[in-house]
């Protein structure tokens, strides 16, 4: 799905009205940002939990940057409107600076990141991770997708995920997963080509967290749970033989 460099960006060939994809670079990590930072301001997990829009930009200072070299952007003159950020399951997250940003939240994270903790233990469950060191191009993860509020409703969301599906197959890994947390990004995963939903978070009933009340409301807002989505890239045949899957539409 690579194409084209322009001004140093690879253009993934699809140009869409106003809407240019392309891979995320080092340089537009303060812009993407940004950009997030508005975008998952309605992200409904988080929300629930009052999370302020510090909070967000501090929780993108520490991954966005890992995230450069398999991010796609949609972007508009230039402007960053929308991004699906990805990486290698293999790369462990900055466990240190984690803690740093957990003893400064001004908002509730406990029933958003043990939701998701939860989550990520069914997939390692289910495909077998080992806790310790994760083999690399094996699982991509579809890390968060965000689109800014003026710019919903065009479907850059699910090309973001197409595009970023497809990069993930051309590099040659064998599954990607998505944890959503919204009814929109939970729809363009669940409506995806070989995507299976692994496991779900019912946000009317689940108690894993000392706070989960805070996500009761959420299903009346269209947003029934959190799902572990799936994306076999090669079809279950090729599983057993390759190599030993915040938000809104």
């Amino acid at each position: 799905s690579g194409g084209p460099s322009m001004s140093g960006f690879t253009v993934l060939g699809d140009t869409d009205g106003e809407i240019t994809y392309r891979m995320m670079v080092a340089d537009d990590v303060d812009k993407v940002i940004a950009s997030l930072t508005s975008a998952f301001s309605d992200e409904p997990t988080t929300a629930a939990g009052g999370a302020t829009a510090k909070d967000l930009t501090a929780f993108l200072q520490l991954f966005v940057p890992r995230m450069v070299d398999k991010s796609v952007l949609a972007t508009s003159e230039g402007v960053v409107v929308g991004a699906m950020l990805s990486k290698d399951y293999s790369n462990p997250d900055p466990e240190e600076e984690f803690a740093g940003f957990m003893a400064a939240l001004e908002g509730d994270w406990l029933p958003a990141l043990t939701a998701i903790g939860e989550c990520e233990e069914a997939f390692n469950s289910s495909f077998g991770v080992p806790p310790e060191v994760r083999p690399a191009e094996k699982w991509c993860q579809l890390w968060n997708c965000g689109v800014d509020p003026a710019w919903r409703g065009k479907g850059i969301g699910k090309k973001l995920v197409s595009h970023s599906v497809a990069i993930a197959k051309e590099q040659g890994f064998e599954s990607c997963f998505s944890i959503t947390t919204s009814g929109g990004m939970t729809h363009i995963l669940t409506n995806h080509p070989e995507s299976s939903v692994e496991h779900f978070v019912d946000y009317a009933t689940w108690t894993g967290a000392e706070t989960a009340e805070c996500l009761r409301a959420l299903p009346s807002q269209g947003h029934q749970g959190m799902s572990l989505c799936v994306v076999r890239l090669w079809g279950e045949s090729k599983r057993s033989t390759r190599g030993g899957s915040a938000e809104d539409e």
